[in-house]
């Protein structure tokens, strides 16, 4: 394998979990590697024999200039996967540093090297619902999730009534798209139950359906139908065949999947449900704005 080399990309994000961190961008460097064949380019002399890594550094611009970072190391794993999966590399291996993190050295990073074979991820469709201060909780939920996992896709956000307890406050229910490399039960437990205490869910016990301030789901993983957890829970959810304020997030994020046991896309699906009172609203809970 041939490698192309990318030194000392400097970007500026917001990265750290400090105060003054958060304040304003700070400076990250960036060294790639990149995996490809130089074979063909090498006998042609063509442009368009060689692996355009001008694609590949405009991709992790993208990515590291519109994006807020905790770790450096989910900084580099976010590079590593824009590289792998949204640029096709063969290889990467990326170094990313933060100058002036630790006193006395110059900067701290850290290396790291994926292959594809690294991102046979599972695929999680998560229904989000909030109908306590919904316009703060939803965000700072999908906020929340892009620090644990790889955000792929967001839907639409919808207003929609409130489902057995009717004398609450309408919903804002919307569904994400993400990659994890997690269990079912580990992405529950480890994933959407610490967002859910984060956020202060807080459960009744005598009404299922009472207020709260974020509510997460797994609705679809891959194309599975499973079991898990003690209580057990189902994959997929009951409710994608039964509600459209679940149907109509997911349908927006992938259209022509089928669901694994109504054998019908979930376009159909959603199209099928009664919608009078789900409302699409012009908001834009995308994590790139918050």
């Amino acid at each position: 394998m041939d490698i192309i080399e990318i030194d000392n990309l400097r970007l500026r994000t917001v990265i750290g979990f400090s105060a003054h961190e958060l304040e304003q961008p700070q400076e990250v460097v960036i060294s790639l590697r990149i995996g490809t064949s130089a074979r063909l380019a090498g006998e042609s002399d063509r442009p368009q024999d060689a692996c355009n890594y001008k694609t590949i550094t405009k991709a992790v611009i993208q990515q590291v200039e519109n994006t807020r970072y905790a770790l450096v190391e989910k900084l580099a794993e976010d590079i590593a996967r824009c590289a792998i999966i949204d640029c096709q590399a063969a290889y990467i291996e990326v170094r990313a540093h933060k100058p002036g993190a630790l006193r006395r050295a110059d900067s701290v990073g850290i290396r790291i090297q994926r292959r594809p074979q690294d991102y046979a991820r599972n695929l999680a469709y998560v229904s989000l619902g909030s109908n306590i201060a919904p316009v703060e909780n939803l965000p700072k939920a999908v906020q929340l999730l892009r620090n644990y996992t790889s955000l792929l896709a967001l839907s639409s956000v919808y207003r929609t009534a409130p489902q057995g307890d009717t004398a609450q406050a309408p919903f804002l229910n919307m569904a994400v798209k993400a990659h994890t490399l997690r269990s079912p039960l580990q992405f529950k437990t480890q994933v959407l139950d610490r967002i859910e205490a984060e956020l202060k869910r807080i459960r009744d016990p005598q009404n299922k359906n009472a207020p709260r301030t974020i509510d997460l789901d797994i609705s679809l993983w891959n194309s599975d139908i499973l079991t898990y957890g003690s209580r057990p829970w189902q994959i997929p959810d009951a409710d994608i065949t039964r509600f459209a304020h679940v149907a109509i997030p997911l349908a927006d994020l992938n259209p022509d999947y089928i669901h694994p046991t109504a054998h019908k896309t979930l376009r159909a699906i959603s199209r099928a449900l009664p919608a009078a009172d789900v409302q699409k609203l012009p908001l834009d809970f995308s994590p790139a704005r918050f």
